[in-house]
């Protein structure tokens, strides 16, 4: 059923399980599982190219020893992961990577509580629902 499956992480506990969930999926299927990390904390401000540039090696260092905990995870299942790195809005750049790779699904970790009150309340997992062109899995 599922061919490519995108999995959003950022070592968060909902990521793991997001992670988990995507993993558990791949095996099943004999799926391919691209890891989406996504630096979203560049300068708010104008900035040049050399300080996005080293943004976002700080930002790699940081990122590293999720990638090798995500990798050895996915190993225990013998699941072969692909891992990409990415820059800017979170929503935008997952979708971006799905429709790269084609994907069949999106898989990510919700955060945070509903606000029954504030329905306008845009959330990442709901604008990549929105925007995907495949599925998404939101896990709790």
């Amino acid at each position: 059923m599922f061919r490519r499956i995108v999995v959003a992480y950022d070592d968060s506990p909902q990521a793991r399980r997001a992670l988990e969930r995507a993993i558990v999926l791949a095996r099943n299927h004999g799926t391919r599982l691209i890891t989406v990390v996504v630096e979203a904390h560049l300068p708010h401000r104008p900035a040049t190219m050399g300080e996005v540039e080293e943004e976002m090696v700080v930002g790699e260092r940081v990122i590293r020893p999720w990638l090798a905990a995500a990798r050895a995870f996915a190993d225990e299942y013998g699941v072969q992961v692909t891992v990409e790195i990415r820059a800017g809005p979170v929503a935008r750049e997952l979708v971006r990577a799905a429709e790269k790779v084609h994907a069949d699904l999106i898989v990510l970790g919700r955060r945070g509580r509903r606000v029954p009150w504030v329905p306008h309340l845009r959330s990442t997992a709901r604008q990549v629902s929105r925007r995907a062109s495949c599925p998404v899995l939101v896990v709790p």
